[in-house]
């Protein structure tokens, strides 16, 4: 079922327990025994941090080319003279010849909320790093990840499948002395993608879920 207002808690993107190395999600475990987290698991952990995820969205998706006519309003038999300026060209714009899985966006952005001693943002720093190192082979990196969107029952109705995502950047830390006032400070992590899958997950009559792809 739908509604004609959207809400904005009607998705969801767990990242699988792989995005995290073994080595952090050993040292933050004891970590966040230590400190008496109510999460012990990181990768929960950083999970329970999502606040906000940006993803799809394209641009540049016409070319623009001067083509010869008699200016730049279009003909109309009841346009005066005086108004129809003559030039040599005007700028006409068509579709562009590139493959439009190309004009999409490859970028995939997650917003997490900090924590109590930024433990999520360093977690997800040092992270970086280990996944960044040289002796690190491509397919001991992230996962494919999943975007699942829900209907207003909360059941996944479709689902984007990010393909080969690899990080790109994080925000710096901001620390700021001069706000009077606590705020709930947020980060974000740009992830870049080689392709990506859209789904659409539906029931048949014998309530199994069954996939199409667009």
């Amino acid at each position: 079922m739908f509604a004609l207002k959207g809400r904005q808690d009607n998705y969801r993107l767990v990242f699988p327990k792989e995005f995290l190395c073994d080595e952090i999600t050993e040292k933050y475990a004891k970590i966040l025994k230590e400190k008496h987290s109510y999460i012990y698991s990181p990768i929960d952990f950083v999970n329970e941090t999502i606040q906000k995820v940006q993803v799809l969205g394209f641009q540049e998706a016409t070319v623009e080319q001067l083509q010869t006519g008699r200016g730049t309003f279009a003909s109309n038999e009841n346009r005066i003279a005086q108004n129809r300026f003559l030039h040599t060209a005007s700028q006409v714009n068509y579709r562009s010849e590139t493959n439009p899985i190309n004009l999409i966006d490859k970028t995939l952005n997650v917003e997490f909320r900090h924590t109590l001693g930024f433990c999520n943002y360093f977690m997800l720093f040092e992270n970086f790093f280990h996944l960044y190192e040289r002796d690190t082979k491509y397919d001991q990196m992230i996962p494919n990840l999943f975007i699942d969107i829900l209907d207003n029952a909360g059941n996944i109705y479709s689902r984007i499948e990010i393909i080969k995502p690899i990080i790109n950047g994080i925000d710096m830390l901001d620390l700021d002395f001069t706000q009077p006032i606590a705020q709930s400070q947020t980060f974000k992590i740009e992830f870049k993608y080689s392709n990506l899958d859209f789904q659409f997950i539906e029931e048949d009559d014998e309530n199994k879920n069954v996939i199409t792809y667009i």
